[in-house]
Parts: structure tokens; sequence; C-alpha cells
């Protein structure tokens, strides 16, 4: 199949590897080749790759590379090598510059050759497990194989290679062998590769030691022996195949009905919507304390906990949400809200859950994975969270309409993701965190969740799941105030000034009692007109008998006597009542000290005085040292809105991507005299294109920058014998095919056929 022109080519990369082009903006081929070959995006854009693109990666590592067959690798996964899902397999590799066709054989991005430790439990090849061995034993191994002796060294290794490179033969070898030797051979196949030796008595003959004189195990000198891959894939037998799963697994399904789904949706929206705003209300009220080490302990978690009527792990999610959203922020190690909280107390219950909801699909965290950790800290595990939210979604999305996971959807995950999927805990938290945000319902995505997934506003989808505010309240004889749903934000701002929330849910509950109506005196309120605002949001307009007496008795006693500042006095109207607190035992703290008739002189502060006649039952108020009444009132502790780096920006089109990859190839070098004495980047690039085509995209783009600029480069080169070596060459003039350049491990200017140049990698 003929290849595309080489700017479509990067531009279609491009479009999968979008890391390539972060900030900075990128300004040359060499710069981009090497983000391309950085081993960290390697490996971070196989972590995202699905399960059957990372068994072929796992079957090419295992024959070493760095060119494999096709043929090879379909006989390895029980396929034909024109098998469509195979075929699909590779296509997924090559768009991301991992694995890319040369002809009928096939090369690999050069970190993914060390993408797994022993990839399918096989050792490295033989070649590289002999690479240093003296050619003395390799004569002795060939012996052992029935091998003639080799002239040169060269020879020699590759004659032994060949030889444990035949299945036949080397099944033919093992079935001679002690049986102590087979069972030894057999074991380490499967179950291998290393072998662990004595250090000091290593012995002369025995399993061990024949396996070793035949090559079938290859010792490091020290305490470890290793099987070639090789050997293991011949002793596995001809019919061995490597794992390969190209179709998802499919979950078990039950049904779920629109109307059941919509109901649990709605249900979980409105818990989501009261629990958030009752969390950020208890911040508000008492700023958070940060752990020394960063984040929100244990014990802050269960006080937040316990205000709000939720569990820990609602507390950690909703607080990490809220600050993702940027409703809550850090100063000076506390938790605060931000400068956008009170806006969004203000709003509709809808208007409150959309900043959470947008947050949470690329949440940084794993609130939910039950590890112990504090809360706001960030970890590997949140990382994996922020990849797998979108795919938890996605794959929801495919089920059959009508239908939801039974009992989730962590083998999917596991297929789509198998590099971030294998913490169980974090695949149960997620599947929590989607049903308590109403993405999920009964295993099935909602609109609301689809329209996450589509990375369009939940607005819509949100409106149509809860109801506007409730702005009344039923006040009962029993001293409670039920909102039955999400109470408006100046309704819950009257009934938290002058009542105790109680719970939440379906409907919110507060409870008066003479404490809190004494707070809403303390804070400014005057008995009529609380009772005047308190029946503005009554059902009816009317309240309680014993509601309307409660808030009169208190009334009446606020403030019969008052706490001025001076060390502090006490002073009232009624010298019976100061002479009562004066001899009362529970306020012997005070040092109490009559002055007057109607002053007494305390011995601590005002507001540990009014503290102290407070719980002794009176109703103090506070007042100037003009004689005016105080007016008590929170605290209110607000920190700048927290600035978010940019998210989603639009993608860049493919008509940007390709305009970017013709730019970058045809841009001429910066120096006029390097421009003058070297050959146009546009010619380098014909003659790699023809000559290397074997080398990936990204290695490609790598030599025509440094041919173009003289920069140097490393290089892995077999020579006419076969032989190969790692170089670093400093590359001078590009003649067709032949490559004059500075070799550093000669000191010498030589020669290099492109064909034979197997890889490139930046210095």
């Amino acid at each position: 199949m003929a290849r595309r022109p080489l700017p479509d080519e990067l531009a279609a990369i491009l479009t999968r590897r979008p890391e390539a082009l972060d900030r900075p903006q990128v300004s040359s081929l060499s710069a981009l080749a090497g983000r391309l070959q950085d081993p960290d995006a390697v490996m971070m854009t196989a972590g995202a790759l699905p399960l059957p693109a990372l068994q072929v990666v796992e079957v090419l590592q295992a024959f070493g590379g760095p060119l494999v067959g096709l043929d090879q690798l379909a006989a390895t996964l029980g396929r034909k090598p024109d098998d469509p899902e195979l075929a699909a397999t590779l296509t997924v590799l090559a768009q991301r510059a991992l694995v890319w066709p040369d002809g009928d054989e096939l090369r690999m991005a050069g970190p993914l050759w060390n993408a797994f430790e022993h990839p399918l439990h096989l050792g490295p090849p033989a070649r590289r497990l002999f690479e240093g061995a003296p050619v003395a034993d390799l004569h002795e191994i060939a012996a052992a194989l029935g091998l003639p002796r080799g002239r040169t060294r060269a020879t020699a290794l590759a004659d032994v290679c060949a030889a444990l490179a035949d299945g036949e033969r080397v099944r033919s070898v093992v079935a001679s062998a002690p049986v102590a030797a087979r069972d030894l051979l057999a074991k380490v196949a499967w179950d291998g590769p290393l072998v662990v030796m004595g250090i000091y008595d290593r012995p002369g003959s025995g399993p061990l030691a024949w396996a070793v004189r035949h090559g079938l195990l290859v010792s490091d000198g020290w305490q470890h022996a290793q099987m070639p891959g090789e050997v293991g894939m011949a002793l596995r037998g001809p019919d061995w195949r490597a794992p390969f799963d190209p179709l998802p697994p499919t979950p078990d399904l039950v049904g779920v009905p629109p109307e059941a789904m919509e109901r649990e949706a709605a249900a979980a929206a409105t818990t989501a919507v009261e629990q958030a705003s009752a969390l950020l209300g208890a911040v508000a009220a008492a700023p958070v304390a940060l752990l020394k080490a960063g984040g929100v302990g244990t014990r802050e978690l269960r006080r937040l906990a316990k205000s709000v009527g939720c569990g820990e792990p609602e507390v950690r999610l909703w607080l990490e949400l809220a600050y993702a959203a940027g409703l809550v922020g850090v100063s000076e190690m506390r938790v605060l809200p931000s400068e956008a909280y009170d806006e969004w107390c203000a709003a509709e219950p809808a208007g409150r859950l959309v900043p959470l909801l947008r947050a949470w699909p690329h949440l940084p965290a794993a609130p939910l994975a039950g590890d112990g950790t504090a809360a706001l800290t960030r970890d590997a595990l949140g990382m994996a969270a922020y990849d797998l939210r979108p795919a938890l979604l996605q794959a929801a999305a495919e089920l059959p309409g009508g239908q939801g996971a039974a009992a989730g959807l962590a083998e999917v995950l596991g297929w789509r993701l198998p590099m971030l999927s294998g913490d169980a805990a974090l695949l149960d938290g997620l599947w929590r965190e989607a049903h308590l945000v109403g993405a999920l319902a009964h295993g099935a995505l909602t609109p609301l969740g689809r329209a996450l997934l589509a990375g369009d506003s939940p607005e819509a989808a949100v409106s149509a799941l809860l109801p506007p505010a409730v702005a009344e309240a039923v006040f009962q004889n029993d001293l409670t105030a039920v909102v039955p749903g999400t109470p408006a934000a100046a309704l819950a701002s009257l009934l938290d000034s002058a009542a105790v929330r109680e719970s939440g849910g379906g409907a919110v509950t507060w409870r008066f009692s003479p404490a809190s109506v004494r707070a809403a005196l303390d804070a400014g309120h005057t008995p009529d007109r609380l009772l005047a605002d308190l029946r503005a949001a009554a059902v009816g307009g009317a309240l309680p008998q014993v509601l309307e007496y409660l808030v009169g008795d208190i009334g009446r006693q606020h403030g019969r006597m008052r706490v001025r500042a001076v060390g502090c006095v006490v002073r009232a109207d009624d010298p019976t009542l100061l002479a009562e607190i004066a001899g009362a035992r529970a306020l012997r703290p005070l040092g109490l000290t009559v002055l007057a008739p109607t002053v007494l002189a305390s011995a601590l502060p005002v507001a540990e005085t009014l503290s102290a006649l407070r719980a002794a039952g009176y109703a103090p108020s506070g007042e100037d040292a003009d004689g005016v009444a105080t007016v008590e009132r929170a605290p209110r502790h607000r920190v700048p809105a927290p600035r978010r780096a940019e998210r989603n920006r639009p993608p860049r089109t493919p008509a940007d991507l390709a305009a970017l990859a013709e730019r970058l190839i045809s841009s001429h070098v910066d120096s006029d005299e390097a421009a003058v004495s070297r050959p146009t980047p546009m010619s380098v690039a014909r003659a790699v294109r023809d000559h290397a085509t074997h080398l990936s995209t990204a290695q490609r783009l790598l030599l025509i920058g440094a041919v173009s600029q003289g920069t140097p480069i490393e290089i892995s080169y077999t020579n006419g014998e076969g032989e190969s070596t790692r170089r670093v060459i400093e590359p001078a003039e590009l003649d067709g095919p032949k490559l004059t350049a500075w070799c550093q491990l000669r000191e010498d200017e030589r020669v290099f056929l492109l064909p034979r140049i197997e890889s490139v990698s930046a210095v």
C-alpha cells in the first residue's frame, strides 16, 4: 500500500499525539521528533491503549526486534496476517507512531522495547543475552547443540541464536535431557524467565548446569540465569498462542425503564445539591484546617460529615468538586469559600449543580477509592481517575438502549484502559461517583451523563431533573420547619440563622430552640422582625403558636443585661437579677464583683463573659462604650476565586495540523551558511522517505532535522557483518542512501547507509 506524503502522515499522527503540540510551541522538526520519541510521552500514549494493542506490543517486545515479521506476529496470536481485527489493532498503533509497517515486517518505537519487564513471561532474545559472552562459551554451547565450530565470534553467535530459534531443534535437545533438567526447563518456560542461582556454591553439574551448557539458560555470572525468549516459546509448544482479545467483554445487563432512570437521576441530583450546599455552608461557617503535610485530614472530614449529615466519602467528593470548580480555595493552611461562592449559593439548584458536574469528568482525584489519604491531595491514583471517568461514560454510552450494567463496567474498562484500571477500589469508587452525580442511574447512562460525555453544557439536562428552589417552609408544632425540596438561598439563610439544621434528603428539616433563637437575636434580629420574616416564609403565612411564644419569651429576656468592654462590666436595670448572677456558683470563674446595684465587674473579657452567661441560661447582649447594643455577626472569610489552567482548548482542525506539518517540513534552517552548505529540508525529507521507510515517522523527522541542522543524534546501526552497535553521530552530508557523518564512537568521519539505520533517538 502506497504511503501518504509525509506532511499528511505527520498531521494524522499529531491528531492522536496532541502532547507534541503542548506549549511552548514546537518550532522545528528536530524538536517535534524529540517530543514524539520522548520516553515519557511514548509511555503516556501507551498507557491509553486498549488491551489488544498492548498485547501486540508485548508480543513484539518478546521477539526483540528491531524488525518482527507480520506473519510471525500473526502466527503467535493465532491469526492470519490479513486478519481484519489484527489489522485494526495495528492501525491503532500506527496512528500513534508506536508501531508501523515496513513491508511485511513491523517496527516499534524505541521506548516500547522496555515496556514490560518480562513480556509474556519470556526472557530477552538469545542474541541480547549472549551479546557479551566469550567466544569459548559460544563454542561450547555450539558443540553441545551439535553445531559446527564457527570461524569467528560473529559466526558462532549467529549459529547459536539460529539454533535456539529453531523450535523443533530446541524441543529435541530438551527431550534428550535428564528428567530433572526437563522439569526445570518446563517450569521456567511457563513461569520464568529467571532462575536464582547459588552465589558461592554454584554446582558444576546438575539440571541448571546442563541447561546453561546447552544455552537453554544463560547465566549472568552472579546470581541469576535467564531463559532466552526463543527457548521459552519453543518449549511452550507449536500450538501455544499469545493472548489476543480484539473485542471488549460484554457486561451483565439488566433492564432499566426510562422512568426509573429519571427518578434515580433526579434523586441523585437533588441529594448532590443539598449535600454540596450544606458542606460549603459548613466551610463558610468554620474554615477547614489543612494538615501540616497538606490536604484535609480524617478529623476535619468527620466533622464536616457530621455537620452535613452524610458519609465521609461524600464529603470528600463534594469538597474535591468544589475545589475543582473554584468555589473554595486555600489560604494560610485553611480551606475557605472563594469569592464565587456567594453567587453560587444564591443560584437555583440547577445553577449550583452545573459547575460541580463540569468539574467531575476530569477531576484529578479519586475521593471514593477508599485509600484513606487526605482530601485535596494529588497522587497517581487520582491521575488515573482523570482518564478513566470519560472512558466509563463512553462504555456506558455503548450499552444497548434500556439496559444498564448490573455489576459495573470494571471488565470493560480493564479492556479499554488496562494500564490504568488495575485497582479494583478505584473502579468501584468511580462507579459510585457516577451515580452520586447523576451521570449514571441503575448502571445506565443518563441524559446528564450523555451531555458530559459529549462535552456539552449539562444545564438543560440538570434543569429537567431539578425543580426550582423552594421559597416556603412548613412550620410545625414540634418547633421544626420542613422544606420539601431544595431551599432557596434566602430561606436557607433565614432558617440557618434562627434554627439548627437537622436533616437533608428529600426534605430539609430545621429545629428551633431557645439557644438558636437567642443566636438570631444576638446576630441583630429583633423579635418582631424575626417573626415577620418567618411568617413571610411560612406556607399560608402563619406560624405555630408555640414558635410565636418561644420567640416572644426569648425576646423579652434578651438584653435585660448588657456586657460592656472595660475589663469588663455587666450592667442591668434590675438589681435583683444582678444579685442573682453575682451569687451563681456556675459563674464563679468570671470573678464577678458588685460595683453598684446595677453594675458587676467581670475578670474575663467581653466574649468569654457573654459565653459564660449564656451557658448559664441567661440572655445577655453586648454594648459598646456609648451604651449602644452591639450586633454579633459571624466573621466572613473569602479567598479570591482560584485560577484554573485553561481547559478543553478547541482542538486543532485537520487543516490546521496539515498546515503545521507542511510548515515544519518546509522550513529552512536559520543560518544562511548552513542553508548553503546543507541540502534543503525538503530534499532531505525525500531522501529519508525513499531510503528509510522502515523508521517511524518520529524517527524520520528526527533524522531529517539532524541532517538539515547538523545536530547530533544517536543511532542503532547494523554493519555489513550483521553486528549492531549504538553510536552518536553528527550528520554532515546526505547523498541518496549514503549519510556522511562524524562518528563519536570511532572519532572519525564515517559513511552510513540509511537502510541499515535501525533506530534514531535524540541525544
